[in-house]
């Protein structure tokens, strides 16, 4: 993952024509000021986190290769096991909360 990546456009999945996509999340439109007189000469797209994954890029995917990279070496199942002891763990309540985000800025981007 990379964060805070200018864009050549402005979306979601971009096809790196490689057999890989980025997937750029939460993207904003920043004001390009010129240094010495501070008056906006232009705008840039910027992803707050970009991932690269395998095509095709589908919501399944995107899902399973963010939660992977935030939750690596079983992180993830780990949280599980301990979400089936006890809902209310702290660990298994940030899992479930970050994975629900995503899932939710597919469902925002049109992807599901």
């Amino acid at each position: 993952m990379q964060k805070d990546v200018q864009l050549s456009e402005n979306v979601f999945i971009q096809d790196l024509g490689t057999g890989f996509s980025y997937i750029n999340f939460d993207r904003r439109i920043e004001e390009v000021k010129d240094p010495e007189t501070g008056e906006v000469v232009g705008t840039v797209t910027v992803a707050g986190s970009q991932h690269r994954i395998a095509n095709p890029a589908s919501y399944d995917r995107i899902v399973d290769a963010v939660v992977r990279e935030n939750f690596p070496d079983g992180a993830d199942q780990a949280a599980l096991r301990k979400g089936i002891i006890d809902s209310e763990n702290a660990d298994f309540v940030a899992f479930n909360a970050f994975v629900e985000t995503i899932k939710q800025k597919c469902r925002n981007e049109g992807i599901q």
